[in-house]
């Protein structure tokens, strides 16, 4: 037995659950899990993540406060890559592409994209099956913005 699975327990114990309420608090546990990956989130990522997602159709008539806390409650329970897999399947495939676009615009700030992102934006694209191609598309679309 590994010394990770004597401090922390075995990887057999049963898996913490998170299921969104709404398709609203997936975008943000999702952005929240994306954006958390290096261990930090600023506030002014936070009140950027909030100025973006009140731009959205899908938060009209919402308060995007009122899902942000389950969502970083849960990804203290859960981490990043359960919180996207959870939340992934609330996703309208309509909403997809917008989805990742948005995340990946938050991602791309600095103007770099490091390893965890990269790492992190690919478990995105597979758990929320979104085509390869249409990811990279637009993910080339920033760089050549930015």
């Amino acid at each position: 037995m590994s010394i990770l699975k004597k401090i922390f327990g075995s990887s057999s114990s049963s898996p913490k659950k998170y299921t969104p309420e709404s398709e609203q608090e997936a975008w943000i546990a999702i952005m929240y899990a994306c954006m958390h990956i290096d261990g930090h989130i600023s506030d002014s990522e936070i009140e950027t993540m909030f100025h973006i997602l009140e731009e959205q159709p899908l938060f009209h008539r919402k308060h995007v406060a009122d899902y942000y806390r389950p969502a970083m409650l849960a990804h203290r329970k859960v981490g990043s890559d359960a919180l996207i897999e959870h939340s992934a399947v609330w996703i309208e495939e309509d909403n997809k592409a917008i989805l990742f676009g948005l995340i990946m615009k938050l991602l791309l700030a600095d103007g770099v994209l490091s390893d965890t992102e990269k790492d992190i934006a690919e478990h995105l694209t597979k758990a929320m099956h979104l085509d390869m191609k249409v990811a990279k598309q637009i993910v080339d679309e920033l760089l050549v913005q930015g």
